[in-house]
């Protein structure tokens, strides 16, 4: 099989992935129960990564880029830690992911300054997790990359230990832009750079994602109280107001 063209970057103004350390996509893509995949150019699927990061209505939709690297990357907002709501489905996702792949992974990153999130799993313990808008739902240690930005910053313990009514936690992050991409690029792929591995086979996926239970992101149960972005049968409910470290913003238009 010819190699695609991989000219064409991998972008988002919210940009939500999943890596799994998997070089065969079709198993990721049984694993996770995604369902009318079809196959798409990869130009075609670069351009729909960002189209269902804008559209509410096409929220369970997912793009699977063939295997870079020994990794199989899932994008969508589907996979997105930044909505309360998709937390825990989210963590428990990865957590079993890696149990059967051995490492599998969560980021989001923002054109927009809209935060940055990363989940890090590994034989089935979540190692870290930390996103920026939600320091409270921080799980585990920093390291690598994170670790070496606290340093950098004077910051020695965590970051979601920092006052939250100190200009610290947005002085750190605000330096720190694409977070989520450098830590990437360290524990397993920078998808915004595959276009520089020479060894990519195959065709982009299009494909839909399973429905999963809203749960508390505090608890782990169900069911999820806050008003919810998710699209439902009724329709898409993204006007819900959330609060964010460096101000405030309304849900995405």
């Amino acid at each position: 099989m010819a190699a695609p063209n991989t000219s064409s970057r991998i972008r988002a103004c919210w940009l939500s992935w999943i890596a799994v350390e998997a070089a065969d996509p079709a198993g990721v893509v049984e694993h996770l129960g995604l369902t009318d995949v079809r196959e798409i150019s990869w130009t075609g699927g670069a351009g729909l990564v960002d189209e269902i990061a804008h559209d509410h209505d096409r929220f369970f939709t997912v793009v699977v880029v063939p295997a870079v690297a020994g990794w199989t990357l899932v994008f969508g907002p589907w996979a997105s830690l930044l909505y309360l709501e998709n937390v825990v489905h989210v963590t428990d996702l990865c957590r079993e992911m890696s149990e059967c792949f051995g490492k599998a992974h969560a980021y989001f990153t923002s054109e927009q300054n809209d935060g940055e999130a990363w989940l890090i799993a590994r034989d089935g313990v979540v190692v870290r997790r930390y996103i920026s808008e939600y320091p409270e739902l921080a799980l585990g240690e920093p390291f690598g990359a994170e670790r070496r930005h606290l340093d950098a910053a004077g910051i020695m313990g965590r970051p979601e230990d920092l006052d939250p009514d100190s200009d610290e936690p947005c002085d750190w992050l605000g330096t720190y832009l694409f977070a989520a991409v450098e830590i990437a690029a360290e524990s397993s792929l920078d998808p915004t750079n595959i276009s520089g591995h020479a060894h990519v086979v195959g065709s982009m996926l299009l494909a839909q994602a399973p429905a999963f239970e809203l749960k508390d992101p505090i608890t782990g149960t169900a069911p999820h109280l806050g008003e919810s972005r998710i699209v439902s049968a009724e329709g898409p409910a993204w006007r819900a107001t959330a609060s964010f470290c460096c101000g405030s913003r309304t849900g995405q238009e």
